[in-house]
C-alpha cells in the first residue's frame, strides 16, 4: 500500500516536471488586438459558430485576423463562407490575402484571379471602380510571383514585388509658391 501511494506520488512529480513550462518561456497572447478588437472577435467567432455560412462577419472576422497577422486563422474562418457562397468576390478576396500572407502565391493568385473576375461580372456583391483597381493591382502582382516559392527565395519574390508596384518619384512641394512663380 506504501510503495502504490509513493509511486503515485512519484509518478504526479514526474508528470509536473514533464508539463510544466520552462521558466525562461514567456507566455504572449494569440492575437495581438486591441481589447475592443478582441471583443469584436469573440463576438464574430459566436455569429460564426451559429452560421458558419455567414459572409459578412466571415469577412469582418478575416479582416481582424489579417489585421493580427494571423493569415491561418483568416484562411480558415472564410472557407465555409466562400464554399456556401461562391460568387462573392469579397470572399475570394480576402482568402487571396490570407494566402499571400501565408506565402502561398500561386494558390493566392488563383483566388484572386476568380475574385476580379467575379468582380467583372457575376458578383453577388456589387463591385466599384475602387475595389476593381484593388483587385486589378493584387492580380497583376501575383502574376508576377506565382511561380516563386516565397519561402525558399524571398528575395527574387521582393524583385518582383518592387517591379510589380514600380516605385515612384515624388518631387517635395514647394515652399514658397510665390516666389516660384517670379513674383
Amino acid at each position: 500500500m506504501v510503495t502504490r501511494a509513493l509511486d503515485l506520488a512519484v509518478l504526479l512529480l514526474l508528470a509536473v516536471a514533464i508539463l510544466m513550462p520552462r521558466p525562461d518561456v514567456k507566455v504572449k497572447p494569440g492575437l495581438t488586438l486591441a481589447q475592443d478588437q478582441r471583443d469584436r472577435v469573440a463576438e464574430l467567432q459566436t455569429r460564426m459558430v451559429a452560421d458558419p455560412t455567414d459572409g459578412v462577419a466571415a469577412m469582418e472576422l478575416a479582416d481582424l485576423f489579417l489585421d493580427a497577422r494571423r493569415p491561418d486563422w483568416a484562411l480558415a474562418t472564410v472557407s465555409a463562407a466562400t464554399e456556401a457562397s461562391p460568387n462573392d468576390h469579397r470572399l475570394h478576396l480576402r482568402r487571396s490575402l490570407a494566402l499571400a500572407d501565408h506565402y502561398e502565391a500561386a494558390r493566392a493568385h488563383v483566388a484572386a484571379e476568380r475574385a476580379l473576375a467575379l468582380c467583372e461580372g457575376g458578383s453577388v456583391a456589387s463591385c466599384g471602380e475602387a475595389e476593381h483597381s484593388r483587385l486589378t493591382l493584387l492580380e497583376s502582382t501575383l502574376r508576377r510571383v506565382k511561380g516563386i516559392d516565397m519561402r525558399k527565395d524571398p528575395n527574387r519574390a521582393k524583385e518582383e514585388l518592387i517591379k510589380a508596384f514600380r516605385p515612384a518619384f515624388i518631387p517635395r512641394a514647394r515652399k514658397n509658391p510665390a516666389r516660384d512663380a517670379g513674383g
